[in-house]
């Protein structure tokens, strides 16, 4: 990181320093404490608490880059708060990826193959936060120091097991993500842990 960004972001309100992300070492005995936490779980709480202590796990969702750097629950305003702010730092700049956790034990779709009401209420939250932005975006990326943070940036929704999907809904599920929002289970999300950097590819459940 240059000093002219070092010098802009020791005046505003986040701590860079404090939030990135150390990536040595093997994931292996985290993953196998994630998979204990996450068969335990009858809600999110859980595994956002769990991802707070290992933030490392959510690289994974981050584009390539140099740095990385992740926020547990930071404030939009009053109410808005996402569960993680990420953000990795490469030859485009800095790039985002917001993070909605939602509970492993929901079911995605309804059995028409439409999406629950827990999956409709996540998608709202990534549309309040996306309105929050756009209409405060000097005040986040200025007074609150998230640089390079737009409404456009990348969300993730994690809900959910695979086991609880319907085979007969597996094209209906992939077609599910849009372009900025990318909905997955938590058994994709343990799938992305072994693969590296972006999975912004089929959605697989």
């Amino acid at each position: 990181m240059d000093d002219s960004n070092s010098m802009a972001m020791s005046s505003v309100s986040v701590n860079w320093e404090a939030q990135r992300i150390a990536l040595n070492g093997s994931i292996e005995p985290s993953l196998t404490l994630f998979r204990n936490t996450l068969n335990d779980a009858v809600d999110e709480r859980p595994m956002q608490t769990f991802l707070a202590s290992h933030p490392y796990l959510l690289v994974c969702l981050l584009p390539p880059g140099r740095d990385a750097w992740c926020w547990d629950r930071p404030r939009f305003g009053s109410e808005s708060i996402p569960d993680f702010l990420l953000c990795t730092r490469n030859s485009s700049g800095f790039e985002w990826v917001l993070v909605e956790l939602e509970s492993p034990a929901v079911t995605p779709l309804t059995q028409a193959g439409l999406p629950t009401a827990k999956l409709r209420e996540a998608q709202g939250q990534i549309q309040d936060w996306r309105i929050w932005l756009r209409d405060n975006i000097a005040y986040a990326q200025t007074q609150l120091g998230f640089q390079g943070l737009t409404a456009e940036a990348q969300a993730v929704i994690v809900l959910g097991r695979r086991s609880s999907m319907n085979l007969k809904h597996a094209k209906k599920w992939r077609e599910i993500s849009t372009s900025n929002t990318r909905i997955m289970t938590y058994d994709r999300l343990i799938d992305s842990f072994g693969s590296g950097r972006n999975t912004s590819g089929a959605n697989n459940g």
